[in-house]
């Protein structure tokens, strides 16, 4: 993964301006004064019904894993678009202390979903492929991983919000054999 992220929006443009289908989300995002809910955040992205092309400035893609480019921030909110290349995938990871929602641009994701087991490691509970205008969301002990499956040479974009914006990502590791196990 492609760890900084990077402003892609013009400094002097108002994002509203500059994406102008995603200006009722960004309305409600700048009005946040706390956490946003998350059933709202489904819902705007549901309504946000756009294309690669209506936010090409924030379609930035990295060398090495996703890259998430910033389309507009505030202390309460991140909007981003992430640009995944085949085989590109997030850590196992959950958003404690943040509402996160995502909408499904361009491409076919997958989405894993994870449970914390009584022997204290994740296993995984479902997949889900998540076409075009598809939206997921997850907060706090929700524990997922999301990746672009496809075959080489297919992308995938995606538009995620967090609220308030990831200060750290709490990520886990899949069940592996104890030190000195032997697999037979």
């Amino acid at each position: 993964m492609t760890t900084t992220t990077v402003p892609a929006a013009k400094p002097d443009v108002k994002p509203a301006v500059q994406f102008p289908r995603l200006a009722p989300l960004l309305a409600y995002l700048d009005s946040l004064t706390a956490r946003a809910d998350l059933a709202v955040l489904e819902r705007l992205l549901g309504q946000a019904a756009v294309t690669s092309q209506d936010i090409e400035a924030a379609c930035l893609f990295g060398t090495r894993g996703y890259r998430r480019n910033t389309i507009s921030r505030s202390p309460w909110y991140e909007l981003l678009a992430l640009c995944w290349r085949s085989g590109d995938v997030t850590p196992i990871h959950d958003h404690r202390g943040c509402s996160c929602a995502f909408r499904i641009v361009e491409g076919m994701g997958t989405e894993i979903r994870y449970t914390m087991t009584a022997a204290g490691v994740v296993c995984p509970v479902s997949t889900t492929a998540m076409p075009v205008g598809y939206i997921c969301s997850a907060e706090d002990s929700d524990i997922h991983q999301v990746a672009n499956m496809q075959g080489a040479g297919a992308d995938l974009i995606t538009m995620h919000i967090y609220s308030p914006p990831i200060q750290k990502m709490y990520s886990y590791a899949p069940a592996t054999p104890r030190e000195g196990e032997t697999l037979e």
